[in-house]
């Protein structure tokens, strides 16, 4: 069975010294949701680089999510742009090989504040747009809820960093709504139900699409 030493070696041979970095990621606010993802940094990346990290990733990818494949540059060429993500990365990533492409890069708070504006906002029209146009059935709205769910938790957790509050556990959801005084049960139910039957399943996804919505038309108070 290939492990991710296995991987670390063959990318090592394949690239050389091209190859900058490898590690884990989402090892923060995905920690209680996710298995760890995957990030692989090379000096520069074509087609024929992520066929071969493609390659290698298919044998191990059972035990892992979310590749990455970037340049060098990517994250502090980005750094004021995906700043969530990138947090997430800094604070909670795990180099396996090479160095942390993530020191030294800093991110504002202004940054931040209208990240989490423009990813709200979007994130929420998408979630809306997806119950109003795909059947209601049981697979397709797991499907949507769970796979929403990361993100919006992502967005929880940055709006309390700006209150000076680092969560990394599953606490997170209580710990927001004490600090704003908000009641997230739909948001809780998924966390804690990883399966749900089709009745308890849409009642609470209905009630999750009334918090992020909620959420949403108030953000402006949450992040000042």
């Amino acid at each position: 069975m290939r492990d991710i030493k296995w991987f670390v070696r063959v990318l090592s041979e394949h690239f050389s010294q091209r190859l900058v970095s490898i590690g884990l990621h989402t090892l923060g606010v995905t920690s209680f949701l996710n298995k760890n993802g995957i990030f692989v940094v090379l000096d520069r990346v074509n087609i024929h680089d992520m066929l071969l990290v493609k390659e290698a990733y298919n044998k191990i990818k059972k035990n892992y999510t979310n590749p990455m494949v970037v340049r060098e540059s990517f994250f502090k060429e980005t750094s004021e742009i995906f700043c969530m993500e990138l947090l997430e990365l800094k604070e909670n990533s795990h180099i396996l090989h090479g160095i942390n492409p993530f020191k030294g890069i800093e991110v504002s708070s202004e940054s931040l504040r209208r990240q989490i504006i423009y990813e709200i906002h979007s994130k929420n029209m998408a979630l809306k747009g997806a119950f109003v146009d795909l059947p209601i059935d049981k697979k397709v709205i797991e499907d949507v809820a769970y796979r929403s769910l990361y993100s919006f938790l992502l967005i929880i957790r940055n709006i309390m960093r700006l209150r000076g509050k680092l969560i990394n556990d599953a606490s997170l959801i209580e710990e927001f709504e004490k600090e704003f005084n908000v009641a997230l049960k739909g948001f809780k139910a998924l966390r804690d139900s990883p399966s749900m039957g089709f009745d308890r399943l849409f009642k609470t996804f209905k009630i999750y699409l009334n918090e992020v919505e909620e959420i949403a038309s108030n953000i402006d108070r949450f992040i000042h």
